[in-house]
């Protein structure tokens, strides 16, 4: 099983080999080298995975994370995740959903975003897709839609809004579509 160790809240995958193998599965994590690399060929240094990214991947039995020179099971890991990242149960319950239905799903911070969605992949294609997870207990406002329709629109993406109900887990999405008129 590959390995990578916990740093903080994120997760070095060292070995470049095994980087290469880790993106190659489905475009995760972000090499050290360079921001979006064309093929997993173009990796030539240590992988950073987020934590959300670990722990899908551990959960999946691909990764194992290290601590202290010791393998962390996936209840810890999502234990440090809660500590170190605001929201992490809801935005790993929609990363999760998201990878499960086969979209490459990576930050969409830089965007005002949680998620930027590939339907292919990050340096061949444009991300069309912003997501925007909210639990469903939580109230917006007209004026928050507006400003998260403002940053899909400049940038060109479709914003989708996933609603998370955390007490079973479902999750239901809206898109929203820009028009000119």
């Amino acid at each position: 099983m590959i390995q990578g160790e916990i740093l903080g809240d994120k997760v070095l995958i060292n070995d470049v080999e095994k980087a290469k193998e880790i993106y190659k599965l489905g475009y995760y994590g972000k090499p050290l080298d360079i921001t979006k690399p064309k093929s997993p060929e173009d990796i030539k240094k240590p992988l950073i995975l987020s934590l959300i990214e670990a722990l899908y991947l551990s959960k999946k039995k691909i990764i194992e994370v290290i601590r202290d020179g010791k393998v962390i099971d996936d209840a810890l890991l999502y234990k440090i995740g809660m500590e170190n990242i605001p929201r992490f149960e809801l935005l790993y319950t929609v990363y999760e959903d998201l990878r499960e239905k086969k979209f490459v799903v990576r930050s969409g911070m830089k965007y005002g975003a949680d998620f930027a969605i590939y339907t292919v992949a990050p340096g061949l294609e444009h991300a069309p897709y912003l997501v925007i997870a909210i639990d469903e207990e939580q109230e917006i406002s007209p004026n928050e839609i507006l400003g998260f329709g403002r940053v899909s629109h400049s940038t060109r993406k479709n914003l989708i809004l996933s609603i998370v109900n955390q007490r079973n887990r479902s999750i239901r999405y809206i898109m929203f579509k820009w028009l000119k008129l």
